[in-house]
């Protein structure tokens, strides 16, 4: 089978960030830093309000930074449900409790935790190599379906064909049956 090909990562800037978190000052000050190197942010005061946003966006957010700890929908859900509705969405998680950064068991997604308080180039590079190998990782699965594709179209060719060679050899079969029958007809 041939290998397939890892695709470069795509230009973030202009990318589209959803920052939540509960506390305004953060979502504030994310914002401002984000919005200097040119992303385009949105912001959400808690998960369910960010599920809302990025349900009701007809296009998908780049990246989702997400506070891991906040009242009622936290971080890890709202990465949860974003790994299985919108998977092309990037996930990076931020927290100030170093404590709070979840155990990531065998059957869960895993994505990258920054701790508060962060420097505004750590953030930049964290949202690059997030959105970078969410890209990769679509680009990839896109390439595998396009291979499993011409797999199946490939099969359906042969089974047509085989279906075409069949019907003529038990037409022929059908066709000597009648054509003795004929022949033992009224002697």
């Amino acid at each position: 089978m041939d290998r397939v090909a890892v695709p470069q990562g795509p230009i973030w800037r202009g990318a589209t960030v959803l920052v939540v978190d509960d506390e305004a000052v953060v979502r504030a000050l994310v914002r401002r830093t984000l919005e200097a190197e040119d992303f385009y942010v949105e912001e959400a005061k808690d998960g369910e309000s960010a599920l809302a946003l990025i349900q009701a966006r007809t296009e998908p957010f780049d990246l989702v930074l997400t506070d891991l700890a906040m009242p009622g929908i936290d971080g890890r859900q709202i990465s949860e449900a974003l790994a299985q509705y919108r998977p092309s969405v990037a996930v990076l998680g931020m927290s100030g409790d170093p404590d709070a950064v979840p155990h990531i068991g065998a059957s869960e997604t895993p994505f990258r935790v920054m701790l508060k308080p962060f420097t505004a180039d750590d953030l930049y590079h964290a949202i690059r190599d997030a959105i970078t190998r969410a890209a990769d990782l679509a680009a990839i699965a896109e390439a595998e379906i396009v291979q499993a594709h011409a797999g199946l179209s490939k099969l359906a060719t042969a089974l047509q064909a085989s279906h075409t060679t069949r019907v003529p050899a038990l037409d022929l079969v059908v066709a000597a049956r009648e054509l003795r029958r004929a022949g033992a007809g009224p002697s």
